[in-house]
């Protein structure tokens, strides 16, 4: 029995295109480098479009999306876990100014517990907007508000103890 998707190839595409370049910030916050975050995103799409059948019209296509890229970032943080770190000196970045501003931000977030370094990263890294976040994270838009809050000051705070 065939299922029948609940959007069209076309409503899909013209859905998923405003989000790629949110995405692929959000994606890069979470990899840590530009390449790895775009071919995540491209993941992510073909992962949605394979699967567009089972979308749920009720929820927040964006927060399905972002919860979909998520889970494929997470999955290559795992492989690359399990993977020797090996890289050359023409792999490793500049150390300008921008760049160690990124890698204090990076460390900081780094501190911070998973809940409120992932909706710090789909709020300023994916631009997601508080309903976008919530079908994302399937909370309440109230708790959205709530942990951002949390976030932003734990954020602060580790900030802070990186740059003293």
């Amino acid at each position: 029995m065939d299922v029948k998707p609940n959007i069209t190839a076309g409503q899909c595409e013209r859905l998923l295109e405003p989000l790629l370049g949110r995405s692929a910030g959000y994606a890069r916050a979470i990899v840590g480098n530009r390449a790895d975050a775009q071919d995540m995103v491209q993941e992510a799409a073909l992962k949605l479009w394979r699967s567009i059948a089972s979308f749920d019209p009720r929820r927040s296509f964006e927060g399905w999306f972002f919860a979909i890229l998520r889970n494929c970032c997470r999955d290559l943080l795992r492989r690359r876990a399990t993977q020797p770190l090996c890289a050359g000196i023409d792999d490793l970045p500049e150390k300008t100014a921008e760049a160690q501003d990124w890698e204090a931000l990076r460390s900081s977030l780094g501190r911070l517990s998973s809940t409120h370094r992932q909706i710090l990263e789909l709020r300023y890294f994916g631009q997601c907007s508080y309903r976008e976040i919530a079908g994302a994270l399937e909370i309440p838009e109230g708790t959205v508000m709530s942990r951002l809050h949390a976030a932003r000051e734990a954020l602060a705070a580790a900030y802070r103890l990186e740059n003293t």
